[in-house]
């Protein structure tokens, strides 16, 4: 997401000493890319963290319309071009065909024909890398529609042999129920193969440690929360265990109550699961909607008010 990289911004322009042009605006996002060192090594709860954004994207995009692409001729063009000229794109095709790309914005719905793109190219970011033009598309196009309020300015486009590397700031708010804020800076570098021209690999850098971003996306973007699941994650954030159960209470008390209720009940007429797994789960839900109501009422006396 972000692919799962987490994918990034809208509204960016590139600077005119970059382009030797002058600057336009380019709908662009960012997405996947890697630590620079191969030894890094961000562990595997942050693996996790981008793994379950991903199964997190796919779940979100399951039915969402996905929009065409408005580049419909580019493969095959490229395929012509190609053919012409033994199999390899010259350079100035290939920039063009990115710069295509930034302008469908497909590094936020993975829109663009991606033809300047071998099929097999390696996405990377500081998270985790994956091979795959198709699954790169898949996710930035599933977390990209869960992003609002973007922001991305392009600050650097610096043309190599061997590369095309660019410089970014971004911001947006995921559409979680906490609304988390995500920002960054950062950079994506995109490496040709010399035989065929074409972008092999896709390298994205964050100017933060990814434990920093992870960060970010526990605390939420309002000031004030707005809602139980803002309070919940402005107390995680803060190690605040005490506030953290306050915030859950009511749905503890939503949870536990009915079930309690027909313990009460079964037992009045005298069937009760003492000694089973379902009566461990009673015990459970009893003591769970004890402490919840003592939390309301601490709450009460506090002057604790959550939305």
């Amino acid at each position: 997401t972000m692919a799962p990289c987490f994918p990034v911004a809208s509204g960016a322009r590139i600077g005119p000493a970059s382009l030797g042009a002058r600057p336009r605006a380019v709908r662009r996002r960012t997405v996947v890319v890697r630590a620079e060192k191969e030894g890094d090594d961000v562990g595997v709860g942050l693996k996790s963290v981008w793994y379950g954004a991903e199964a997190l994207g796919k779940v979100v995009g399951a039915n969402k319309e996905r929009p065409s692409s408005t580049g419909g001729s580019s493969s095959a063009a490229v395929a012509e071009a190609m053919a012409k000229n033994g199999g390899k794109l010259e350079r100035e095709q290939v920039v063009a065909l990115l710069k295509e790309d930034y302008d469908q914005s497909y590094f936020v719905s993975g829109v663009g024909e991606l033809a300047a793109y071998d099929p097999d190219c390696e996405f990377a970011d500081p998270f985790v890398s994956f091979k795959g033009v198709d699954r790169f598309k898949q996710n930035v196009g599933n977390l990209g529609g869960m992003m609002r309020d973007i922001d991305l300015k392009i600050t650097g486009w610096d043309e190599r042999a061997d590369e095309l590397e660019t410089s970014w700031r971004f911001s947006c708010v995921l559409d979680l129920p906490w609304r988390p804020k995500l920002a960054a800076a950062g950079g994506t570098t995109h490496v040709f193969d010399p035989s065929t021209g074409v972008v092999v690999r896709h390298v994205e850098r964050w100017d933060a440690r990814p434990g920093e971003v992870v960060k970010q996306l526990l605390l939420p973007s309002s000031k004030i929360p707005e809602n139980r699941v803002e309070v919940f994650m402005f107390a995680m954030s803060d190690g605040d265990l005490f506030g953290m159960w306050l915030a859950a209470t009511p749905a503890v008390v939503r949870i536990c109550g009915p079930w309690v209720a027909v313990s009460v009940a079964f037992r009045a007429i005298g069937l009760d699961a003492d000694g089973g797994p379902l009566g461990a789960i009673d015990s459970l839900a009893w003591w769970l909607l004890l402490a919840a109501v003592a939390g309301e009422v601490a709450r009460f006396f506090k002057g604790i008010i959550g939305s």
